[in-house]
């Protein structure tokens, strides 16, 4: 009975070896690298073409407002200078107030709204410069997003970078009777000096505002490192 017990166990192990050795191998688990870390990011030079771009087309549309109000309330022929011309040719300061109001608003269309509505991700001069705004993740840049990115850091804190932002300053100025223009423009300058330098040292080529609005900008359509 012993042998017989015997002989059924080996066989049993024998078949099971041979099951086991029938069985493909299990292949590895390979972990799945998100499609954001993939997107290469738009180069510095590309960056700075759009800028430029920007910087030229979006100064004049914000401040094409204060042209025309200056024109129609002064009825001069001069060249508009600054914010403080209303009151300096004897009008109320507010009418200084509701001209600057009115840049920011042509700013916002400008840098917000043609980006969310228009060219997804894009002003005029990134649509040239073939590159776009995109969410940390990949994903379309939201109303959220593009009001951080562009309003808050970049017309208030990186000031420098944008014409708007000195009518924002001086309509503070004339709001609170308190020269806050000068010192406020410094801060812009070191804050925009700092943000362009992250964006050329650091790999994600990622600057001060893209962080704070969790945005990264990258080669869109028609860019040579565009990857589809």
């Amino acid at each position: 009975m012993g042998k017989k017990k015997s002989k059924k166990m080996r066989s049993h192990v024998q078949i099971g070896e041979a099951a086991a050795l029938e069985m493909p191998l299990a292949s590895p688990v390979k972990a799945k690298t998100p499609a954001s870390a993939l997107v290469v990011p738009a180069p510095p030079l590309s960056r700075l073409y759009a800028y430029a771009i920007d910087w030229a087309v979006g100064g004049v549309v914000s401040g094409f407002p204060a042209v025309l109000l200056y024109a129609a309330v002064t009825r001069r022929n001069d060249m508009f200078s600054n914010l403080y011309i209303f009151e300096a040719l004897g009008y109320p300061w507010a009418v200084g107030v509701v001209a600057g109001t009115l840049c920011i608003l042509a700013a916002i269309l400008y840098f917000v709204v043609v980006p969310l509505r228009v060219w997804p991700g894009q002003t005029l001069g990134k649509r040239i410069a073939h590159i776009k705004v995109l969410r940390e993740d990949g994903t379309a840049a939201g109303p959220l997003c593009l009001v951080i990115r562009q309003v808050l850091v970049g017309f208030l804190l990186e000031g420098s970078g944008f014409v708007v932002a000195r009518y924002i300053r001086e309509m503070a100025v004339l709001a609170t009777r308190v020269d806050v223009n000068y010192y406020w423009e410094i801060a812009g300058m070191v804050i925009t000096l700092i943000s362009g330098i992250l964006a050329l040292v650091l790999p994600s080529r990622r600057a001060l505002h893209d962080y704070l609005a969790r945005t990264r900008v990258v080669p869109a359509e028609g860019h040579p490192l565009y990857r589809g």
